[in-house]
């Protein structure tokens, strides 16, 4: 019946069903199985076509951009898109000195340990919020130290920089920049800082643009961990919180402003480059 339809002898029909797929089918089928199993990986999901693009070169899958675009449109394969989270973790109605604004949203850096931003976000459980204070090197965007806590006060920005300053040892005068909570402007905050020769700046107020990269870190941690999970305890959270940043986002995740590179990558790289 389907050759009658079609107004072909069964033999031709045969003989059409029976060859092989052309090849840009084919390339099409590697390619889409590519960015399937890309997209399935824990905390993919959130990544557009120029993600999939570079991690795509990186395994081994020749093809350019617009492909990709194209191929993730008829798959039906979408970036799991950022979600606006409302809670202000920022407490700027307070007594304590107000470091001047050394950045100014000059985020230009020549290498490490120039300049750290840090910043306090929330994180919801069935027990109640917890708080994540991380500090970032500007440089290579990666996480140099962080600390969960239940409480957002000053021990938790002490505890997250006194990591950084471990991990890094570094030199008197990098800036240390944050917004103008009264978690960064507390006495025990300004001591440690001082007991190590960092320098500190802060945002403007109201202004999450003056600390832009540290928001970027943020928004990405919600967008592809926080969203896709129900955290039950507070230690659950921190261990998602470090399965993000130590096992992800710091040796993994792909940033377009390290010309998509992770920042373990960037960083071996510029070293290499200076040597």
């Amino acid at each position: 019946m389907l050759c009658r339809a079609l107004e072909v002898s069964t033999a031709a029909f045969y003989q059409f069903v029976g060859r092989p797929a052309s090849a840009a089918k084919t390339k099409q089928a590697e390619v889409t199985s590519a960015i399937v199993k890309i997209h399935s990986e824990k905390h993919h999901d959130a990544y557009g076509s120029p993600r999939v693009h570079k991690e795509l070169l990186r395994r081994g899958v020749s093809c350019c951009l617009n492909t990709v675009a194209k191929y993730m449109g008829v798959a039906g394969i979408a970036a799991n898109r950022r979600t606006k989270f409302r809670i202000s973790t920022t407490d700027s109605n307070h007594n304590y000195p107000i470091a001047p604004n050394l950045l100014n949203q000059d985020f230009a850096t020549k290498a490490i340990n120039e300049v750290w931003l840090t910043d306090i976000t929330y994180i919801p459980t069935k027990e109640g919020f917890t708080y994540l204070a991380a500090i970032v090197d500007l440089y290579s965007r990666k996480i140099i130290g962080w600390k969960t806590s239940r409480k957002i006060d000053s021990q938790l920005v002490v505890a997250a920089l006194g990591d950084a300053i471990t991990f890094r040892s570094p030199r008197p005068g990098v800036i240390v920049h944050s917004d103008r909570g009264a978690q960064y402007a507390s006495g025990a905050f300004r001591e440690e800082l001082s007991q190590h020769g960092l320098i500190q700046s802060m945002s403007r107020r109201g202004n999450c643009y003056d600390n832009a990269p540290m928001e970027s870190f943020f928004k990405s941690y919600k967008t592809e961990e926080v969203r896709n999970e129900q955290y039950e305890t507070h230690e659950q959270a921190t261990r998602g919180a470090s399965e993000f940043i130590e096992h992800f986002y710091t040796p993994v995740r792909l940033h377009s402003s390290l010309d998509y590179q992770s920042p373990i990558e960037f960083e071996r790289s510029s070293q290499s480059r200076s040597h």
